[in-house]
Parts: structure tokens; C-alpha cells; sequence
């Protein structure tokens, strides 16, 4: 019997990729403006600093980058499998209830019906799969 490593390997980066994208912290990045141009004019004695900087860019790892390039690359065949996907990996709670529920929400938005859970786990499974193909297509490649 032989251990599939690469495998548990596809399956730690696709856990690394869920964390980097994680869908509960869309917003976390985003700053809110707490002074407006009157303070500032106030606060400089009508004299205007220079321009704003802005906020640096979400920096992510290139790891997690390739993953999602994989992931989005099945999106434009399959969106429903990489709803799945960013559910399953990228959700917040449990895997059969929590992440199920953001699944479901994600295919709504998409325009693809429901699914029962048996069938979100099962094309879960499958899309795994998938990115396995992908990766596996590259590492022979390289």
C-alpha cells in the first residue's frame, strides 16, 4: 500500500489558500476615513499636507496566489464547483453546516440553484480532485 503524499500535499495547500483568502476577511483591510478635509485644514492651520499615500496592497502569498488562479480557472467552467471550493476551504465554521450555508449563498449570487449537502461534499471531493490534475499537470511540466 502506498501513501499518497502528494495528495495530502495538494490538500495543505489548498488549506493554506483558504486561509489567505478567507471570505470573512473581505473587509478586514479596508480602513474607513476618520477625518475629513475640514479637520485636517483645521488641524495643518489651513494649510494642506500633501497628498495621501492610500493603503498598501493586500499582499498574498504565492502559494495561495496559484491556487486561486487554479480555482478561478475551474470557475470559468465550472462556477458552481469553485463556489464549492471557496466555501468549503475559504468559509468560516463547520464544513457541513457553516460553510454549507455560505455555499449555498454563494451559488444564489452566482445563478446556479442549490444543492443538498451530499452534493456540495461530493463536488467538494471532485474539485479537490481537480486542483490535484492541475497541480500534478504542472509539476510534470516543470
Amino acid at each position: 500500500m502506498q501513501v499518497d503524499t502528494f495528495g495530502a500535499c495538494v490538500r495543505a495547500e489548498l488549506e493554506h489558500w483558504g486561509r489567505e483568502y478567507a471570505l470573512h476577511r473581505d473587509c478586514d483591510y479596508l480602513g474607513h476615513q476618520s477625518k475629513n478635509v475640514l479637520q485636517v485644514l483645521i488641524e495643518h492651520k489651513e494649510d494642506m499636507p500633501g497628498p495621501a499615500q492610500g493603503y498598501k496592497p493586500l499582499d498574498t502569498d504565492r502559494a495561495a496566489q496559484r491556487i486561486e488562479d487554479m480555482v478561478a480557472e475551474v470557475g470559468r467552467s465550472n462556477g458552481p464547483m469553485a463556489a464549492v471550493l471557496r466555501a468549503y476551504f475559504c468559509g468560516m465554521g463547520r464544513r457541513k453546516v457553516e460553510r454549507y450555508e455560505t455555499c449555498l449563498m454563494l451559488l444564489a449570487n452566482g445563478g446556479h440553484p442549490p444543492m443538498t449537502v451530499r452534493a456540495y461534499l461530493e463536488m467538494a471531493k471532485r474539485g479537490e480532485d481537480r486542483i490535484y490534475g492541475m497541480m500534478a499537470g504542472m509539476q510534470r511540466a516543470a
